[in-house]
């Protein structure tokens, strides 16, 4: 029943209905915003993997964490087994430079023989160093060739350029350097398209206890 002088609505809105489409709309408008963002920033890494190769870089700093941590418990192995006197065979190259492919024999932690693998014979002592790289490049002086120099090259690449180290295995129950490369990384990038350098590699293997 109308009251003195009130005048009949024209119309009645229904503000419960309109309050729940309007949620819907907005909602809708919220998600299909949500899937844009999304969609946008996939494209962007997308494209970032693709021009720049970001992953393999960050790969690459993982692997060097991990390859310190690794040369600290390796050190500290072959320092706790205080070896002396030992043998081993070592491969290696550094670029086209030397390339070395012998048996090594050290006595107090100094080489005293060096039979190339090739060969039936010993090298002389003079012979061991290459006259014109030997005093530079780590690869050229078989005198370098001993388990603490090893250790000694690889601590200084880790302070002085740690990203040239491209590859490090170490001997599980001694600690000694199994494997060594160190170069220049190079991601796969669009816009660095240029492989990995190896400048300097080596293994060691079949390593005697002498005495």
């Amino acid at each position: 029943m109308l009251k003195h002088n009130q005048r009949p609505p024209a119309f009645i809105i229904d503000t419960t209905a309109w309050g729940v489409g309007r949620y819907v709309i907005v909602s809708k408008m919220s998600n299909t915003k949500i899937r844009l963002v999304v969609v946008g920033l996939a494209v962007i890494l997308a494209l970032t993997q693709f021009l720049f190769d970001p992953i393999s870089s960050i790969r690459q700093l993982m692997d060097i964490a991990s390859v310190r941590s690794q040369f600290s418990d390796a050190h500290s192995k072959w320092a706790t087994a205080g070896f002396e006197d030992y043998s081993f065979e070592i491969h290696g190259r550094s670029q086209n430079i030397c390339i070395v492919d012998a048996q090594i024999k050290v006595e107090d932690n100094a080489v005293t023989e060096v039979k190339p693998l090739n060969s039936t014979s010993m090298l002389m002592p003079e012979q061991w160093a290459d006259p014109d790289w030997g005093n530079e490049v780590f690869l050229c002086d078989y005198n370098h060739f001993t388990i603490p120099r090893m250790f000694e090259m690889f601590e200084k690449t880790l302070q002085n350029s740690p990203t040239a180290i491209l590859k490090a295995e170490f001997d599980p129950q001694y600690g000694f350097i199994t494997r060594f490369e160190d170069g220049i990384f190079n991601s796969n990038g669009w816009f660095s398209p240029k492989a990995t350098s190896v400048y300097n590699e080596f293994q060691v293997s079949n390593f005697k206890l002498e005495r």
